[in-house]
């Protein structure tokens, strides 16, 4: 699909010393970039798959931090506002939870101080920093794990790494696949990461045969598509509460295969969760598939059965 590029998305939603910044910087690197990070009066930090650099004014880029661009509040203040169409008590909901969604998918973490109301986080003020998460799409990430997820039936599959190892990018290309292949599928997308949602319209690539629940909450998200989508296979991202384990339960009794991720880094640290040990006790999940960022992110390094077999190692 055709999309703004981030370049494109930086320098419109940017002014002054930082969209020259933008502006100048060889379109290559933008174009491999994974995050952004533009924090107040501290340096400006890209980082792709080969690692962190610091950008200068004149858009070039640096391992030495002495040469760093510097943001200030108004950068920031000024970036917020485009990005949020100057309407920041539109994006209130997403706010409180530390991020907005723009065009393109890209989530755009929050950094500031928290205002909390009767126990819960109500929004965040004096914002000082953003973190840009570059969303992309990746045609084909799912071809290793399609043959073990998808047999007679599709098996309810759990995504496992740390974050930023690549968790999205697989599962996004694996509903993809699967609603090509002639599966009904349901995303739940409660972070609009997933299909990239921009006023409610999806800009990634997930078949013809997917319906997304944008901004949807992930526990009420998989209820209300079990009862109004009649979806084969349900998919979220990053799973962790104790009501998305009870929905998911409620998903796998009702004969719908689910395919979820979550942060961790082995089946020893998932089974540390309280939240997740029912997953475990009824075996809720038949595959397990674990990410490593080598030699590149997104890269498998061990793919489990339910009984926490060791079925395939590295694609």
């Amino acid at each position: 699909m055709d999309k703004m590029s981030i370049q494109s998305i930086l320098i419109e939603n940017t002014v002054d010393e930082l969209k020259e910044a933008f502006l100048r910087c060889d379109s290559t690197i933008l174009s491999q970039v994974r995050e952004i990070r533009i924090r107040q009066g501290l340096p400006l930090i890209i980082r792709n798959e080969i690692g962190e650099f610091f950008l200068d004014a004149k858009g070039d880029k640096h391992k030495n931090i002495t040469t760093a661009f510097r943001p200030t509040a108004a950068h920031i203040a000024t970036m917020l506002s485009k990005l949020s169409s100057h309407s920041l008590y539109a994006y209130e909901s997403e706010i409180k939870n530390g991020f907005i969604t723009i065009a393109g998918g890209h989530r755009v973490g929050i950094a500031g101080r928290v205002t909390v109301e009767g126990g819960h986080i109500k929004t965040i003020k004096h914002i000082s920093g953003l973190t840009i998460r570059v969303a992309r799409e990746v045609i084909g990430a799912a071809n290793a794990v399609l043959p073990v997820i998808c047999g007679n039936y599709v098996r309810n599959t759990i995504v496992v790494s740390p974050p930023g190892y690549g968790k999205t990018t697989l599962l996004r290309d694996v509903v993809r696949q699967l609603s090509y292949a002639g599966h009904s599928i349901a995303v739940v997308d409660e972070r609009s990461e997933i299909g990239g949602c921009y006023m409610g319209v999806v800009q990634n690539d997930l078949g013809p045969r997917t319906d997304v629940l944008d901004a949807a909450p992930k526990a009420a998200g998989m209820m209300m598509a079990l009862r109004s989508l009649s979806p084969q296979v349900i998919a979220v991202d990053e799973i962790g509460s104790a009501e998305d384990v009870i929905a998911i339960e409620n998903m796998a009794s009702c004969g719908v295969a689910v395919i979820c991720t979550v942060h961790g880094k082995s089946i020893a640290d998932l089974r540390r969760r309280p939240t997740l040990t029912p997953l475990f006790k009824n075996n809720v999940f038949e595959r397990y598939i674990f990410l490593t960022d080598k030699p590149k992110i997104g890269s498998i390094c061990g793919i489990y059965d339910e009984n926490g077999v060791k079925i395939c190692n590295v694609n």
